[in-house]
């Protein structure tokens, strides 16, 4: 990730954030392209991704906390839902292939834990916490949302040929149209063996 004094994080957060989504095709509304470059910055500038309340985020199990934060005070509720929901996005989002390897459950595990936790404090919060449509919509395009984490991710990083080749076989595997886009960007072009028709 390239270096920026504190004062422009979010000038530059918005650009790369921009810049991905044009790339993948993706539109967000503004509040929620806001919303995606103030936890970048957010997440850069503290330690929330790893801690919460002195508790680290993974000394228990995601679906564990999502439970847990069903029961007990409203604004308490809210406030461990929405650093669930956060750090599952970041999580996905910058760290998303290393938890694929080390981890026994599957990216789908922790996409299903996040988009939960938005949709719950949608309903939580209503006008609070900046508005549950903002949440309904990181909610219901959580998968997108996480495709533009990791491009701002490989944008920052630069591209390997294994970060490529990685890529190519969950394209091949999934057949998500982001990851074909994420490749296109990356100026990898592929040939249908019938028809010479370049993809």
């Amino acid at each position: 990730m390239d270096i920026v004094a504190d004062g422009n994080l979010f000038g530059f957060f918005y650009d790369k954030v921009q810049t991905v989504s044009a790339e993948q095709g993706t539109e967000f509304e503004e509040h929620t392209e806001f919303y995606l470059v103030n936890l970048l910055v957010d997440f850069l500038r503290t330690h929330r991704l790893v801690r919460s309340n002195g508790r680290r985020v993974d000394d228990r199990p995601f679906a564990l906390r999502l439970l847990e934060s069903m029961i007990g005070d409203p604004r308490a509720r809210a406030a461990e839902l929405k650093h669930l929901a956060d750090s599952t996005l970041y999580l996905l989002g910058f760290f998303g292939e290393s938890l694929e390897h080390r981890s026994s459950v599957d990216r789908g595990y922790y996409a299903r834990v996040g988009t939960s936790a938005y949709r719950h404090l949608a309903t939580l919060t209503g006008g609070g916490f900046g508005g549950s449509s903002v949440f309904n919509s990181l909610g219901d395009r959580f998968d997108e949302c996480v495709g533009v984490l990791e491009g701002v991710r490989a944008d920052g990083a630069g591209t390997s040929e294994r970060q490529i080749l990685g890529l190519v076989e969950r394209w091949m595997e999934t057949g998500d149209e982001r990851d074909l886009l994420r490749l296109k960007a990356k100026g990898v072009l592929f040939v249908t063996p019938d028809a010479g028709d370049l993809h």
